[in-house]
């Protein structure tokens, strides 16, 4: 049996006997036959080589219908998704141009801006507020900051296996509840700042929510998509009846704090609506097919304005720490 170079080297004796019709003598046979074999083997390592140091990105990246069900949640992205990675290649993935690159470091971002203020609030802001109002901030911060590690975390390692895609998701659900937590724990406590029992009636109530909420997300229940989506609306849309309630134990709009913070109060539902209307209806990408796979999708549009929305309460939490340091409780009306 006679292997490739074998025959190769037949080929390449066979074609030197002969130059320019005359003969070849045995030693140039022998010489040529060397330097072609050489330049053969040097073009296969090249080739070789090349492959090797393709792109893994290029190698990794894949189209709609060749990725595992668990990642084929939006058929109007149709490029970009990832393959099965390592967990360093996940990581290394977060700076490649991919259909996940700004989900991921758009949290990074949300991360990054809570963070900071995270200590600017509490150690350079000039409120003299109480250590316990400082540690409300403090949590409602750091329940947006782990949020938004949360959604990266998942965002970066969902394409690992279905398993880690499960797991991750389940972290990102969590944060999203947090952060629906921090909130309300946040707006509670200093709405009914005055009223310790109306304040504790409705902490207590969010933390029922929140439970309740978090418990759906168990594997063992096997709750469907649905209802964890109608569980966090219906959580969001709750916070109507401690917001009405406010109003009324404050006077309505003749009192001026209700007249500057229930139009921010409303502006914060406003855009956490458009944002849940984008992430449901999957608008623009639905209009726009395979157009819209790396940059401005209707994920990428929930991030930004899930980071604006948490910003604004924050300022808005700020404003109303700065009107009970000024003056107290004396405009509330008792009930």
């Amino acid at each position: 049996m006679i292997d490739s170079t074998s025959a190769d080297c037949c080929v390449f004796a066979k074609e030197s006997l002969s130059v320019e019709g005359y003969m070849a003598s045995p030693p140039a046979v022998h010489q040529r036959t060397n330097s072609q074999l050489k330049d053969h083997k040097e073009f296969l390592k090249k080739s070789k080589d090349s492959l090797l140091s393709r792109s893994v990105k290029e190698l990794s990246l894949l189209q709609f219908h060749e990725v595992e069900p668990h990642l084929q949640s939006n058929p109007y992205i149709t490029s970009g998704y990832r393959a099965s990675l390592s967990t360093k290649m996940c990581i290394e993935s977060a700076f490649w141009l991919t259909n996940e690159t700004i989900n991921i470091w758009s949290h990074v971002f949300g991360w990054m801006l809570f963070f900071g203020l995270t200590i600017y609030d509490l150690l350079l802001l000039n409120i003299h507020a109480s250590p316990f109002d400082k540690l409300v901030v403090g949590l409602l911060l750091g329940c947006f900051q782990i949020s938004m590690a949360s959604s990266t975390m998942y965002h970066t390692f969902s394409c690992k296996s279905e398993k880690h895609f499960n797991c991750f998701l389940s972290f990102d659900l969590f944060g999203i509840a947090l952060s629906l937590l921090g909130i309300y724990l946040s707006g509670i406590y200093y709405a009914f700042w005055c009223h310790p029992v109306h304040r504790m009636f409705y902490l207590s109530t969010v933390f029922f929510i929140f439970v309740t909420v978090i418990g759906l997300q168990l594997p063992k229940l096997k709750a469907s998509d649905n209802l964890k989506m109608i569980s966090f609306v219906c959580w969001a849309a709750y916070g109507v009846i401690p917001t009405c309630h406010w109003v009324i134990i404050m006077g309505g709009w003749e009192n001026p704090i209700v007249a500057k913070l229930l139009s921010r109060i409303l502006n914060m539902y406003l855009i956490s609506g458009l944002a849940f209307l984008i992430y449901v209806t999957r608008m623009p990408e639905r209009f726009f097919k395979g157009k819209l796979d790396y940059i401005g999708s209707s994920h990428q549009w929930w991030h930004f304005l899930v980071v604006i929305a948490l910003y604004y309460w924050h300022n808005t939490g700020i404003l109303y720490i700065e009107y009970r340091m000024n003056h107290g409780c004396v405009n509330d009306l008792r009930l």
